[in-house]
């Protein structure tokens, strides 16, 4: 049965990925593993202190823990599933659980797709997540229900295709929700074209063959403007995008791309990771 990861802070932003979790899972026959991570609270003074014990902080995280489970069973009885406090910070606690040899389907986050640092789930630590763990990762926007996902976009610049692209993740997500696979390339005036595009490009289409993707192509001198126009015209469902160094999507997060994140806020966004 695969296994969806999701974690929350039982914040709002945070609660509706869950939410979006189990129904994908509910969906999909899958198994939820909800994680939680707390820290002990430090009161700054001339000698720092915590708050209070870290027993007792664990013990709070595990009482929400047991009011959040059996809300969620209550709600997806066809669900398995499951809840980890650990201690730390949450994408050191995701990297450790998924390290020590639980695999999962995917993992889901939610993303307040603002720079407000009140929310665990602002633009930066998305963007941590997206590129730290190893496995796909989801990010939710908080506007976001769930719905089943007929139409997938994967924006692509053609580049370090050759031994790179994580073609089974996006293949093993392709085939668990019978979507349409879109494929988007944004260039301008051909600026990202060199020798090795027809190469890369040839070998891209041989190795989602099997998917039966669409191709398109798209001059336009704003990537992250025309992505976003892209997913909107078409109705896509989800943005996958591979965050390799130097990509359209190291910058999406910038503060200067603050005004794209949002504007993409309702597109939950796919991280698949460099082979």
């Amino acid at each position: 049965m695969p296994v969806i990861i999701t974690a929350t802070d039982f914040s709002e932003i945070g609660e509706n990925a869950v939410r979006y979790a189990c129904e994908l899972a509910r969906e999909h026959s899958a198994s939820v593993t909800i994680i939680h991570s707390f820290i002990v609270p430090i009161a700054f003074s001339e000698t720092p202190m915590p708050v209070m014990p870290i027993d007792e902080s664990k013990e709070i995280a595990e009482d929400r823990m047991k009011k959040e489970l059996n809300e969620l069973k209550a709600k997806f009885p066809e669900v398995d599933m499951v809840g980890k406090i650990m201690y730390g910070d949450i994408i050191d606690c995701l990297k450790e659980y998924t390290e020590d040899g639980v695999a999962p389907w995917m993992i889901i986050l939610g993303n307040s797709g603002t720079g407000d640092e009140s929310s665990l789930w602002l633009g930066s630590t998305a963007l941590s997540a997206l590129k730290a763990l190893q496995y796909p990762v989801i990010t939710i926007p908080p506007a976001t229900k769930y719905k089943s996902i007929k139409k997938i976009c994967f924006a692509c610049d053609y580049k370090h295709v050759t031994g790179h692209l994580p073609t089974q993740q996006l293949l093993d997500i392709v085939n668990h929700t019978k979507a349409e696979l879109h494929v988007l390339n944004v260039e301008h005036h051909n600026k990202g074209i060199d020798p090795e595009t027809p190469l890369e490009t040839e070998q891209l289409v041989h190795y989602l063959a099997t998917a039966n993707p669409q191709y398109h192509f798209v001059d336009d001198a704003n990537t992250d403007e025309a992505i976003n126009a892209f997913v909107d015209t078409n109705q896509m469902d989800w943005l996958v995008v591979i965050p390799h160094k130097h990509s359209f999507f190291e910058g999406l997060f910038h503060k200067s791309h603050v005004k794209a994140m949002v504007k993409m806020s309702h597109v939950p966004i796919v991280a698949l990771h460099e082979a």
